[in-house]
This record gives C-alpha cells, structure tokens and sequence, in this order.
C-alpha cells in the first residue's frame, strides 16, 4: 500500500499574466500545496517532466503559442500524458471551450473565476486520477494500468526493449529513516530518471512499477 505520509499536492501553472498568478500562488501555498510557475512553453515543458505535477493549469494562449498546441505537446510525451490538465481562458465564446474540451482537457475555467471553486476542481481532478490508480502519489509516474497499457501500445508497432531499475536496499534505509525520507528518495530517483530519458531518448516511457522498482519502455533502436 502507498504510505500517504508527507504528500503535498503539487501544481503548475503555465500562464504570464500576473492577474491569474499571484492569487492562485497565494491561494495554493496557504493550503499547503506546492505551486510552481512557467510562462514560456519550452520552460513549461521541462517543468512539467521535471516536477511531474498533479494537475498543470494552461493559459488558453501563452506568449506566442496557442494553449492547444502545448497541450498537444503535453499530450504527445509519454512523461506527461497522464497529467490532468486544465485550461484557463478569458475567451468565452463557447466554440473555443468546446475546441478544448473537445482536445480532451479535463475541465475548462473561464476568468474572471472564483479562485475556492478552481481549487476544488483542481483537488477533485487530483482525487479522480488518484482513485483510478494511474499514478504514484510519491512520485507523479504512471503506474499499473497506464504501464500495462503503454506497453501494449509499444507491441503493436513491435519489439519493445525494457529497462527495470531498481533502489538497492530501499527497504532497510526506510526502516532506518522513516517514511518521509523513503519518499524524498524515490522522488528523487523519479526525477534523475526522467531528465536522462527527457535528455537521452525524449519520448520513451517511464512508470513506477512498485515501491523501489521502475521501469523505462523504448524500441529496441533507441537503445
């Protein structure tokens, strides 16, 4: 069973204009949740790989780029396709909200917006994916069903080439330095994982398998 001790919910916030950030950041923080900021696509990208949030809120169009394209971008990488992601917009013509919704967006905020009713849709994005055990709470990786799913994906176009990796002697340094520790390490583990495969073979696939095991799904080729 995952060990629920010392879990913040960690969100991140693709947006540039200072009028939605700073009372969501206010707002997040005061809750104990862990809040992060990008305004550039690129930097959001390697943001979201790299932190592995529990819900990403879009602007509807940051700086140049469309808010579709990066949710299409979010959407594409193995790494970040399982995320809820919600879009924020001030249009509110219908054709545009239905457009996003349409994409596949878990929910669509319209501003000006009542920060308390955003934040219980952000928990209830976080609960749903939680209850459906697509991820580790520890970590913020797919785990059993997407793992199952993704490699299935990978034998219909092919061989697959799979790399377990594992924490030697996680379970005697848990024992010795409690849970929180434990947690902080496979945090850890999950993000140097991720910025080497971002880094070396970006689009390959990272799960946690269970407890201290992980798992990396590529093509044979790409080894």
């Amino acid at each position: 069973m995952t060990d629920q001790t010392d879990l913040r919910n960690r969100i991140l916030l693709l947006e540039t204009d200072e009028d939605v950030i700073r009372p969501l950041e206010v707002y997040f923080r005061e809750q104990g949740m862990e809040f992060l900021v990008a305004g550039e696509a690129e930097a959001g990208l390697h943001q979201a790989v790299r932190a592995r949030p529990d819900v990403i809120l879009l602007a509807s169009s940051l700086g140049q780029v469309d808010g579709l394209d990066l949710y299409q971008a979010l959407r594409a990488s193995p790494l970040t396709a399982h995320i809820p992601i919600m879009f924020i917009t001030a249009q509110r013509d219908s054709a545009r909200q239905n457009e996003l919704l349409a994409a596949g967006a878990d929910d669509v905020i319209v501003r000006p917006f009542d920060v308390e009713i955003l934040a219980l849709r952000v928990r209830n994005a976080i609960q749903r994916s939680r209850r459906e055990g697509l991820t580790d709470s520890r970590t913020g990786l797919p785990t059993g069903a997407l793992i199952t799913e993704r490699l299935r994906d990978l034998e219909r176009g092919g061989a697959v080439a799979r790399l377990e990796l594992s924490i030697a002697n996680f379970e005697a340094f848990r024992a010795r330095y409690n849970f929180i520790s434990g947690n902080d390490v496979l945090r850890y583990a999950a993000t140097e994982i991720c910025e080497v495969v971002e880094q070396v073979a970006p689009g390959d696939f990272v799960g946690h398998r269970d407890e201290a095991r992980f798992v990396v799904l590529t093509a044979p080729e790409r080894q």
